[in-house]
Formats: C-alpha cells, structure tokens, sequence
C-alpha cells in the first residue's frame, strides 16, 4: 500500500513537468542553467561571486554571449572548459542529447517522453527521431571540427603557439556555431579584424549554426536545379536579403566611422562580418561602442529578426518575419496569400504575429525595468535589451555597468529569449482554432 502512494506521489509530481514540450522544455533549460552556475561558482572555475556565475551560465546555456567577466582571465582553464560545455549543450538542446543517449544505449523512451520528442523535432514517428537526431549531431559535430581545423591553422600563425591555438580554435567554433559570441580574448575578434580567413570562417559558421540541419541539406537542391519546399525558400531568401542588407548598411554608415583607417577590402569583410553576427552571434571584429545611429537602428532590427527555427538562432526568426512579409505584399498586391504555388494558413499567419507581438511585449518589459532600475543612457540599455532577448551578445558599453538588479534583469531578459519563442510555438500548436459554428464577418474599420 505504501509503495503504491510513493508511486502515485512520484508520478504526481513529476507529470506536471514532463506532459508537455511548453513545459519541459523551459523547466530543462532552467535545470542546466543553475547546475551551470553552480559550476561555475566552485573555487577550480575561477573567483566569481554567484551572481557572475549565474549570468554566465544563463548566458552560455542560452548561447548569448554576454558577460560580466573576462572570460580569459577569470576563468581557468576547468571554468573555460565547463563555460564550453555549456555552450555545446545550449545549442544543441537538452532534449537532443538526451535523446540520442537513449538511442546509443539502446534505451526505449518512455510513451509520454517520446511524444514529447516528436513535437520538439517535428517527427512522426520513433525512426524519424532518430533519423533527426543523428542528423543534428553529424552535421554539428563534423562543421564544428572543419571550423576549429581552419581557425587553429589561423591562430598559430598568430598567436606562434600550437597548444594556444587549438584551444582558441575548438572553444572559437564551438561558440561560432552554437551561435553563442564568447571568445577567449578581452577585446574578443577585434585583433583579427585584418584576416579575412578568420572573419569569413566564423561567419559561416555563424550563417550555418543559425539554420537548421534539416533545412541545410536541402542547399543541395538549389545546384539540382530543384524546387525548394516553402520553408526553405522563406529562410534562405529572408537570411540572404538581412546578410546582404546588413552588409551594404554597415558599409555605408560606417565608411567613415568605426570602419575608418581600413583598407576598402578590410572595410567590405568587416561589414560583412558585423551583419552575420549582429543577427544573433555576438561577436565583433570591430569595437561599436561609437557606431552611428543608422547602424544602430540597423542592429536593433537584425536583432528582432534573428535566426531560422530549429538552429541555434534567437530572434523571432526568419520565418515568422518572413510569413508577415509575405502577407503584407500579398495584400498589397491583391493576390491570394501563396508561396510557391501553395497557400499560407492563416494559423501560420496568426502564431507569427502572435509570436511577433509577445516576443516585442517581453522585450518592451524589459527595457522599461532596465530604465527604470539603471543609471545607464536609454540607448545603451536599449540595445543591452535587445541583445539579451535575440541571444545575441553584442553590447555597446551597458553590460559592465549592470548592478546586481540590472544583471538579474538581463539575465531574465536572456532565458527568456532563447526559451520563450520555442515554447509559445508549442503552446499555440496545442490549440485547436477549428470550429464547425460559422459566424458572421466583423465589420471593423481600420482607417
């Protein structure tokens, strides 16, 4: 009798938390988050009070890249190694890697976690999990080491030391692809501003991290002279359109401003560098505490937009920005909502505004607690603000004037985008809008 209430007192509490992806999958990410900052409080990480270790983990585990440290100089070499991990597991998931432990120890998944895992990958089926994950580990895995190969031969014409240079080339794509912005420099990639191999290698690694595998391997079809399925043909026309846009911008803004003293050439690879990792990344090749104000505005909406779904990418995404886009021109034009010959859903429509909408209120929250609470310009915070909530990382002087209520904020701020997205897009594909009852059309004016 006894073991049967145990039972029932376990199950009880644990379902709550497990019979759902909404649920699980912020409640994992905040398991990893504290178990991080634990670590990274233990004396062999470094001297960090538990708040700084709290902020860099939310961040490495949320791939963000903010930091109230140095992260080369207050951490050792065990605190840069956990740091690592943290990042590898925030971009690949908790979920994942779970999952695929379960597949190699041939473990059978529990009905409801399995269930879980087929929303979280978007399967059918056991095998298409399956399938899924080893797709995402293959194509982490073998990118990240082709970056790291490429980056260490770099580094070690730099830096004229091997060893530093293969720690500096594992930890550099590791972070490049998960999208994360740590570096283990102070001034983070400003020194190699001049090496276009460096810049044009993390940045792809950035571009690639910041789509999905899934979506990646239909890059094939292009060179066939194939049809791209709607999803893909949204992400690579909306990444190209912000790449190039970002690029030409910057370049322009900047020609005679952050970018000055450079060589045409060196002005051209930075702006494009800016431009990929102002999206989500993180990193800077050049320093933008002076950045003028069409930059700014610039950043600020790369930042929103972010990345595509199912990589490591923050932001709204390409998608849903792409989905309002398509309907805002379609009802310009006065054409029925398609692409690619096939018809947008209005739940398509209605979950990216939805998404948009509280992404943008989440966002607004705090950056009035932030002006609130902070003796910082509006413009620093601001930007602070936006870059926590994209997973981006990039910061234009805020960051090491945060007291503890403005390192908690953005520490909130960053959770919450990388987790905040996915899960609302969980909850919404659990409602059902479809009805049997028609109703008559609302006349409401809009002008």
């Amino acid at each position: 009798m006894m073991k049967k209430q145990t039972g029932f007192l376990k199950n009880t509490r644990f379902d709550f938390i497990t019979q759902s992806p909404q649920r699980l999958l912020p409640l994992t990410f905040l398991f990893m988050c504290l178990l991080g900052s634990v670590f990274l409080f233990l004396p062999f990480s470094g001297h960090l009070s538990f708040l700084d270790a709290m902020f860099t983990a939310v961040s490495a585990v949320c791939v963000t890249g903010l930091s109230v440290v140095d992260v080369s100089k207050d951490l050792t070499n065990a605190g840069q190694f956990i740091l690592l991990l943290l990042i590898q597991t925030g971009g690949l998931g908790i979920m994942s890697i779970s999952s695929i432990i379960f597949i190699i120890l041939g473990k059978r998944m529990s009905v409801r976690y399995e269930k879980n895992a087929r929303s979280l990958f978007d399967a059918e089926s056991r095998e298409e999990i399956k399938n899924s994950l080893f797709l995402i580990f293959k194509y982490t895995f073998l990118l990240e080491a082709v970056g790291a190969l490429i980056l260490t031969i770099c580094f070690a014409f730099a830096e004229r030391n091997l060893l530093l240079a293969l720690k500096m080339g594992i930890f550099t794509a590791i972070s490049a692809f998960c999208n994360a912005g740590f570096f283990l420099k102070s001034n983070n990639l400003i020194a190699y501003c001049h090496n276009p191999l460096v810049l044009y290698t993390v940045s792809f690694l950035i571009i690639l991290g910041g789509i999905s595998p899934a979506i990646c391997v239909m890059l094939s079809r292009i060179f066939k002279r194939q049809k791209l399925p709607p999803i893909a043909a949204i992400v690579f026309n909306v990444t190209l359109v912000l790449l190039l846009t970002g690029t030409f911008v910057f370049f322009v803004a900047e020609y005679n401003g952050v970018l000055s003293g450079m060589s045409f050439w060196d002005k051209f690879n930075n702006a494009w560098f800016q431009s990929v990792t102002m999206r989500t990344a993180g990193f800077n090749s050049v320093g933008l505490d002076n950045i003028g104000g069409v930059s700014y505005i610039l950043f600020i909406i790369l930042m929103i937009i972010g990345g595509s779904p199912g990589g490591t990418a923050g932001g709204i995404k390409t998608t849903a920005f792409g989905v309002i886009m398509i309907t805002c021109y379609n009802a310009f034009v006065g054409q029925n909502n398609i692409i690619r010959n096939k018809a947008i859903k209005v739940e398509t429509l209605q979950n990216s505004l939805t998404l948009s909408v509280l992404y943008l209120g989440i966002l607004l929250l705090s950056v009035l607690m932030l002006i609130t609470t902070q003796e910082i310009s509006v413009k620093k915070l601001v930007f602070e603000a936006v870059s926590a909530m994209g997973t981006v990382g990039v910061t234009i002087g805020a960051t090491p004037l945060l007291d503890e209520i403005g390192k908690t904020i953005i520490i909130i701020t960053m959770f919450l985008g990388r987790v905040a997205p996915a899960t609302i897009i969980y909850y919404l594909n659990t409602k059902s809008t479809e009805t049997r009852i028609s109703y008559p059309d609302a006349k409401i004016s809009l002008t």
